[in-house]
Formats: C-alpha cells, structure tokens, sequence
C-alpha cells in the first residue's frame, strides 16, 4: 500500500457516507472508519491531526449512543424514550456542526498530509503493535481480576485499537498475525454488548421492572466475557501474537 492511501482510502470511506448521515448503518460505518483513520494517522506519525478526527468519531458516537437508546426504549418507556428523541436531534445537530468543520479544515489538512506521507518502514509497524498488544493484554487481565464497568470499558477501547491498527496495517504485517483479527472481533462484540447493558441499567435506574431485566441480562454477558477473558489469560493470546510480530 502506497503511504497515502493510508489516509486517502479512509477519507473516501467517510465521504461515501456522508450524504447517507445521520442514517444509523451510515453513523456506524463512518465511526467505524474515524477509527480507522485515526489509526493511520498514528502509523504515519501525524498525531497533530487526530484530535480533529477524534471530534468527528466523538460526534458520530454520541449520534450511535442516543440511537440505540431509542430503539431499546421503544415499547419500554414512553418517557424516557422522548428524553431520549430530544437527546438524539441534539446530537444531530452537533454532528452537523462536526461535519462542516469536518469538510473545511480536516479534510483538507488530511489530504496534505497524504501528499507529505512516508511509507513506514514494518519494523516500526510491528513496534507500534506489540505496545499496543502489551497495553491490551494489561487492560485484559484488570478486566478479568476486576470486571468493573470502568476496567471493562478501558479493555474494549484497546481491543478496538489493536484491531483497527491490525487492520490498516495488514499488507505491512505477518500474515500470521492477522488470525488475531477473529478473537477481536468476537471479544470486541462481547465487551460491546455488556458495555451496552451497563448505559441502560444507569439510564433505568429508577424503573424497577426493566432494571430487574437488564441486570439479569446483564449477568449473562458478564459470565460470556469472564470465559472470554480467561481464554485470552489462560493461552496467552495477546503475548503469542507479540511474538509473530
């Protein structure tokens, strides 16, 4: 890959959407790839440029969060799930204002840096993710000894960095490597979903029935992600993957 498709594939990716938002397979896809782009801008060493594109991803995440609130709350609550509309136009309107400082001051910093990118050299790359790797198999292992919503949250942002960064670097990257990319996924979705549980359970704190629920649901996600973090412990998946690199 040429340095400054690192930057360019992304930007397209986000632009592809744009017409699409706030449309909730557009939010999350356009999220998806901030991410990605932000790991970009990591590998080719232009962090000045990532608050910028981190305020977009917070943008986009913050129209995600009310979204899935008000799906969950339809049919549940009619109160909250109009706090929860109101919540959501709001957002809306941040993201508007996101995405017209978005098209004119990030994008056009992002595609001079493009033209000044370097390609980075793989021995660098596999640097960057063996810290990253050592970083998540910490944050993993105090999710597992103490599995709080905070230790819990922590975990899940390193997965998503590793993976994002495996998946920008790939061509640059061992092959074998990228087998991490399916335990990622699947403790990403899981760290995702209690994640999930834990906004609703503080967002119904004072409605006893659908509380009841949501812990008890709450309590069979915990038990998912508990197998899943003493797999990663118990075979050191992270710690073997550093050792590819």
């Amino acid at each position: 890959m040429r340095a400054s498709r690192f930057l360019t594939a992304p930007l397209r990716a986000v632009q592809q959407q744009e017409g699409k938002l706030p449309g909730k397979a557009a939010v999350h896809q356009a999220r998806v790839t901030a991410r990605k782009l932000r790991a970009s801008l990591r590998i080719l060493r232009f962090r000045e440029l990532d608050p910028a594109v981190k305020e977009l991803q917070d943008a986009l995440g913050k129209v995600r969060d009310q979204q899935l609130q008000v799906a969950w709350l339809r049919g549940r609550d009619a109160a909250l799930l109009q706090a929860s509309k109101r919540k959501l136009r709001t957002a809306e309107r941040a993201l508007d204002r996101a995405l017209r400082q978005w098209n004119s001051r990030t994008v056009p910093a992002l595609l001079q840096a493009s033209e000044d990118a370097r390609q980075p050299a793989p021995r660098k790359l596999s640097k960057m993710l063996r810290k990253r790797l050592q970083r998540l198999e910490e944050r993993l292992e105090a999710a597992r000894k103490r599995p709080t919503p905070k230790t819990l949250h922590r975990a899940r942002i390193s997965v998503k960095q590793v993976r994002y960064l495996l998946q920008v670097a790939k061509d640059a990257l061992p092959k074998k490597a990228h087998r991490l990319d399916a335990d990622l996924k699947s403790l990403q979705a899981s760290l995702g979903e209690l994640h999930d549980a834990d906004v609703r359970i503080a967002l119904i704190k004072h409605r006893p029935k659908l509380l009841r629920a949501e812990r008890e649901a709450r309590e069979r996600l915990a038990k998912v992600v508990d197998a899943q973090l003493s797999r990663w412990h118990g075979q050191k998946v992270a710690a073997h993957t550093q050792e590819l690199l």
